[in-house]
């Protein structure tokens, strides 16, 4: 076959210059990403490491190319090799071997910024979950300062009197029954309200007694912020692990990839070189 139609010099320099392309465009985000506006603080650095980790694949893909051109243009081994340190082979994989080590190192600078902001956010949640409980406990003392005035006790007990008899005639009448339960512009809430006053009507009695007992009031509303505080800070904690494990394994694996790359080819190239240099 004539050297004319030998399409390997041709892949060979198409595949070097996807890898360059792919490389360089890795090493153009991490450049902008390193240089934000914003403050260097524990935040920031978790998303300069997760965007850094996401990135991190394109590099490896770049190499690949790479080398294959490399490999595709073997047939120039037998012309005189440039020193090492003119040859794109070698940055290429020094590059590599370097990528290797900065995504190992990201390992646990990520893990510790991350449980910083997990700890951050807890703080946070307590201290809402602190105001919200203090307010709370400002407005059920104002409530039974009020109930404490014959008058408002009375305008109190008139309103749930009314109440009740307003459910107790829809409870009775199963058409407005039924009508409440599947419009659209009964609330949910209050749906299930009147299915457990009709399965019950002595959970009727209970929620009015609730509802005109501050203390019992209170205590209910209190259980809920427990439980919205809790669930709160077992999501901040799920989702630092998550992205902990997330983020090691992925960069763990890049990182390792790197090295075997950079180091392996380093080591493949002194010896070519040393072979050349040093004929038999």
């Amino acid at each position: 076959m004539n050297a004319t139609n030998n399409p390997s010099p041709f892949i060979a320099q198409t595949l070097k210059l996807v890898g360059i392309v792919l490389i360089l465009s890795f090493l153009l985000d991490f450049v902008i990403l390193a240089f934000p506006a914003g403050a260097r603080d524990a935040l920031w650095q978790i998303g300069f490491i997760t965007a850094t980790i996401d990135r991190g694949i394109t590099p490896i893909i770049g190499l690949a190319f790479l080398m294959v051109g490399y490999w595709f243009d073997r047939s120039n081994d037998t012309l005189t090799q440039p020193p090492l340190w003119l040859s794109l082979k070698f940055w290429a994989l020094l590059l590599s071997s370097l990528l290797g080590l900065l995504f190992l190192i990201m390992i646990p600078l990520h893990i510790n910024n991350v449980n910083t902001e997990s700890v951050r956010a807890v703080e946070r949640i307590n201290q809402n979950s602190l105001q919200q409980e203090a307010q709370l406990q400002n407005e059920l003392n104002q409530a039974q300062a009020q109930l404490g005035d014959p008058n408002v006790r009375a305008k109190v007990d008139a309103e749930k009197s009314r109440f009740k008899a307003q459910v107790t005639a829809l409870l009775q009448n199963e058409q407005q029954f039924n009508q409440a339960i599947n419009s659209d512009r009964t609330p949910e809430a209050e749906k299930n309200l009147l299915r457990q006053f009709k399965a019950n009507p002595q959970a009727l009695e209970q929620f009015l007694a609730q509802q005109s007992d501050p203390v019992a009031l209170g205590s209910k509303r209190l259980a809920q912020l427990q439980t919205q505080k809790q669930q709160l800070v077992s999501q901040a904690k799920q989702e630092a692990l998550q992205s902990s494990i997330r983020m090691t394994i992925r960069s763990l694996l890049i990182s390792i990839a790197y090295i075997f790359i950079g180091w392996m080819g380093l080591r493949s190239l002194f010896s070519a070189n040393k072979s050349v240099q040093n004929p038999s």
